[in-house]
């Protein structure tokens, strides 16, 4: 009987517990990471966004603000982890990829201008440390790293995503926000290294495959000139996220706002018709007619699909 289990089972978990606790405990590893937080810090924007639940984004604002705070060293340069306050060892391809890719979320979910900029620093600098100008995609440890008999490469998508294929999906999404080729150019370089792996033993490349179909697709941009703090622009944001989609980013920007117009080219020229919040939905800049409403944006969507 289920009484009798319970009887039986309870003073069982008690000696346990009590034999237990007379062993070593297993040691915690509680270094922090900058390449796990990026992943944690994108995870959190973009489901805080979505959800609409402001404390995820607050946790991702928080997180990304102490990685950039406290394991970039006075020049910069992204060092790998922290603990008990000491932050240790040159940050290597994944640390910048994931992290840069962590701040264009966050400013996909803020709209704080300050995003953008930390994920185009990053993404400078990674294009700077590790990409193989001759060969093509980027190798693990940067140019100012100790030299190695075999500069290695990370190329497969194992538990998290590889150095290569973080890169490659991040400048391809910086490119879109810009326009600038040789960000998409670089990002087109890691996955041309890993396109026979790819094809082969395509579960071993999960990250750099949503890659390829960003490519391929050619994404889609979305820019929304409006009060960002306005309902109807929170209208036009909130049915651009109603749906699952991957391949677009979106920047919101207030009129007249000449650093997001100045620092994000897909906000240039942009203007607010009517004095009404106005969104743009753009394939590689080509953008399609003006809409202010959400049931007309959703359609432009809808047929861009």
């Amino acid at each position: 009987a289920e009484g009798e289990f319970v009887e039986l089972l309870d003073p069982t978990l008690l000696t346990l517990r009590r034999v237990r606790s007379k062993r070593v405990k297993p040691s915690t590893d509680d270094k922090v990471l900058v390449g796990w937080n990026g992943l944690a810090i994108q995870a959190f924007a973009e489901a805080g966004s979505v959800m609409g639940e402001t404390e995820l984004v607050d946790a991702a604002v928080r997180a990304a603000e102490f990685v950039l705070a406290n394991l970039r060293r006075d020049d910069g340069r992204l060092l790998r982890s922290w603990r008990e306050e000491k932050a240790s060892g040159l940050g290597y391809l994944d640390d910048y990829a994931l992290m840069a890719g962590a701040c264009l979320t966050l400013y996909e979910s803020t709209f704080d201008l300050r995003w953008f900029r930390e994920a185009r620093t990053l993404a400078d600098a990674m294009l700077q440390l590790f990409r193989d100008e001759e060969r093509g995609g980027f190798f693990q440890t940067g140019s100012d790293a100790e030299a190695l008999v075999v500069r290695p490469k990370d190329l497969y998508d194992n538990a998290v995503p590889s150095g290569n294929s973080a890169a490659a999906h991040g400048l391809l999404r910086l490119a879109q926000f810009t326009g600038h080729h040789e960000y998409e150019q670089a990002g087109v370089s890691a996955l041309r290294v890993v396109h026979e792996g790819m094809r082969r033993a395509p579960s071993g490349f999960g990250h750099a495959l949503s890659a390829l179909d960003l490519y391929l697709d050619g994404g889609r941009e979305v820019a929304i000139v409006g009060d960002p703090e306005s309902p109807e622009t929170r209208a036009l944001v909130g049915e651009v996220r109603r749906q699952f989609r991957p391949n677009l980013v979106l920047a919101v920007a207030a009129p007249g706002d000449a650093a997001a117009s100045e620092e994000i080219p897909l906000l240039r020229d942009r203007i607010a018709q009517d004095g009404r919040p106005t969104a743009y939905v753009c394939r590689r800049f080509a953008c399609r007619l003006p809409v202010t409403t959400p049931e007309d944006l959703a359609a432009q969507l809808a047929s861009e699909a």
